[in-house]
C-alpha cells in the first residue's frame, strides 16, 4: 500500500499531541464503524480484489467466494426476520440493514468490554480510511465505467419501442429514460469516475468523498423511487463516503456554513525509508491501473458486442398474413401486426388484438434463412420461421407456430417514425 497513506495515522484534523486520548463516545463510534463495514462490505472487497487477481469482475471463483462470504448475513437475516424476506424489496432493505446494525452493535459491545483500556485507535483509523477509500473508489469505477462507455443504460430496444408504457416496471422505465440520453449517462459516469480518482490521493480524499456522497445519494433515491432492488449496497456506499468525511466535518461546517477560517488538514508523512515509499507508490499505481483497465475493458467489450446487430434488425410491419393457408384480414385477432428483430438476441411478435407483445429470445441463421424464436420463460412453443428477403425492403416468412402453419409478407418500418429514433436537432 502507498506509504503516503501512513499520513492517515492521524485523522486529517489538527492534532495537538502524538498520542491524543479519544473521548469514550468516539472510541465506541469507531468500533461500531469498523464492525459495521466489516459485516456490510468485506464480501464486496473480496469481490473487487478477485477482479484484479483474475482480470475479470465476473470470474466464477470470485463469485463463489463472495457468495459464500454473504451466507452468514443471509442466515442471520432469515433467523431474525423470517425466510420469506426478499433482498430486492424495501422490506428486504430494512431487514438486511437491521442485521448489519444488530451485528455491528453486538460486536461493538464485545470489543468495548475486551479493549476498554484503549486510549485511541490512531493507527486503526488510518487503516480504516485506506480500506474505505480504495473500496469506495473501486465501486465508483465499476459504476462509472459502464456509464462512460454506455452499457448499463442502453437506448430503448426495438421491442421496448412497441411495448405499451403500462407494461413496464418502474425499474424498466428508469432504464429506458436514462438510455434515451447517452450524453447524460456519460456525464453521470464521469462524475463517478472523477470521485473515484480523487479518493486515491490523501490530498483530494475529502473532495472525492463529497462528490461520491452526492452521486450515491442520487443512486439511493433512484433505487428506492424506481424499485431497482439494490438500495442496500447504495446506502452503504453513501455511509462509506460520510465516514471518510467525518474527520473534516468541523472544517467543512466552518467553510460552507459558519463562514469561519479553515486551517489546513495535517497531511504530513510519517518517517519511512525511501525504499518503502517507492514500493508504496508502485503498489498504488498498479492497483489504480488494474482497476481502470479491468472495468473499462469489460465495459468496452460488452459495448462492442452490443453494436453487432442481426441481419434482419428492424421492425417489420405485416402486410399479408395467412394461417394454415387461409388469409387473415387486418383487424382479425389471430393476425400478426409486427415482427421485431431487435438487439442483443431479442425479438417479439406484436398481435393485432390490443397490440399485445410476446417477447422472445432469438437466434438467426442468415445462411439458411432461419429465424428461431424461443419464448422467454418457455411458456409457449418455439417459433421457427424461414425467411426470404426481397429487393424492395420486404420479407417473406413461413413457419409453424404451435399447431398452425403461418405465412406472411412483411415490410421494413422506417424507424425514424419513433421520436426516440430521430436524429437530434
Amino acid at each position: 500500500m502507498d506509504s503516503s497513506h501512513r499520513a492517515d495515522l492521524a485523522p486529517p484534523v489538527h492534532a495537538s499531541s502524538a498520542d491524543p486520548s479519544w473521548p469514550l463516545a468516539l472510541l465506541v463510534a469507531f468500533r461500531f464503524c469498523v464492525c459495521f463495514f466489516a459485516i456490510a462490505t468485506l464480501y464486496l472487497a473480496v469481490g473487487h480484489a478477485s477482479a484484479l487477481v483474475f482480470f475479470n469482475s465476473d470470474h466464477p471463483v470470485g463469485n463463489a467466494v463472495t457468495d459464500a462470504m454473504f451466507v452468514p448475513t443471509l442466515w442471520a437475516t432469515q433467523r431474525l426476520f423470517g425466510s420469506g424476506i426478499v433482498y430486492a424489496t424495501v422490506a428486504g432493505f430494512i431487514a438486511y440493514m437491521s442485521t448489519y446494525l444488530i451485528g455491528a452493535g453486538v460486536a461493538t459491545i464485545v470489543w468495548s468490554l475486551i479493549d476498554r483500556r484503549r486510549a485511541h485507535y490512531q493507527r486503526a483509523h488510518a487503516g480504516l480510511r485506506i480500506y474505505l477509500r480504495y473500496l469506495l473508489a473501486a465501486v465508483a469505477l465499476t459504476y462509472g465505467a459502464v456509464k462512460v462507455i454506455p452499457v448499463q443504460f442502453a437506448p430503448p430496444s426495438l421491442v421496448a419501442l412497441i411495448t405499451p408504457l403500462g407494461e413496464f416496471t418502474r425499474m424498466r422505465v428508469l432504464w429506458h429514460s436514462m438510455g434515451t440520453s447517452t450524453a447524460y449517462v456519460v456525464f453521470t459516469g464521469l462524475v463517478e469516475v472523477a470521485g473515484a480518482l480523487l479518493l486515491f490521493s490523501r490530498r483530494t480524499t475529502t473532495l472525492g468523498a463529497l462528490v461520491l456522497a452526492a452521486a450515491f445519494t442520487n443512486v439511493v433515491v433512484l433505487n428506492f423511487g424506481y424499485e431497482v432492488g439494490v438500495q442496500l449496497n447504495a446506502t452503504v456506499y453513501v455511509l462509506m463516503a460520510l465516514v471518510l468525511l467525518a474527520p473534516d466535518a468541523r472544517r467543512l461546517a466552518n467553510a460552507f456554513v459558519l463562514n469561519k477560517d479553515v486551517a489546513p488538514a495535517d497531511l504530513r508523512l510519517s518517517a519511512s525509508g525511501a525504499g518503502r515509499r517507492g514500493l508504496g507508490r508502485l503498489a498504488k499505481a498498479l492497483v489504480i491501473v488494474l482497476l481502470l483497465v479491468v472495468h473499462f475493458r469489460e465495459a468496452y467489450v460488452e459495448h462492442s458486442r452490443r453494436l453487432r446487430l442481426p441481419a434482419l434488425y428492424g421492425i417489420w410491419d405485416v402486410e399479408e398474413f395467412a394461417r394454415d393457408g387461409v388469409p387473415v384480414s387486418p383487424g382479425d385477432r389471430a393476425r400478426w401486426h409486427r415482427l421485431v428483430v431487435a438487439e442483443r438476441g431479442a425479438a417479439a411478435i406484436q398481435w393485432t388484438a390490443g397490440g399485445l407483445v410476446n417477447p422472445y429470445n432469438m437466434s438467426d441463421d442468415p445462411v439458411s434463412g432461419v429465424l428461431t424464436l424461443t419464448a422467454i420463460g418457455g411458456k409457449s412453443p418455439v417459433v421457427t420461421l424461414r425467411y426470404t428477403r426481397e429487393a424492395d425492403d420486404r420479407l417473406q416468412v413461413s413457419g409453424r407456430v404451435g399447431e398452425d402453419v403461418v405465412q406472411g409478407r412483411l415490410r421494413a418500418m422506417d424507424l425514424t417514425q419513433f421520436p426516440l429514433r430521430r436524429p437530434r436537432r
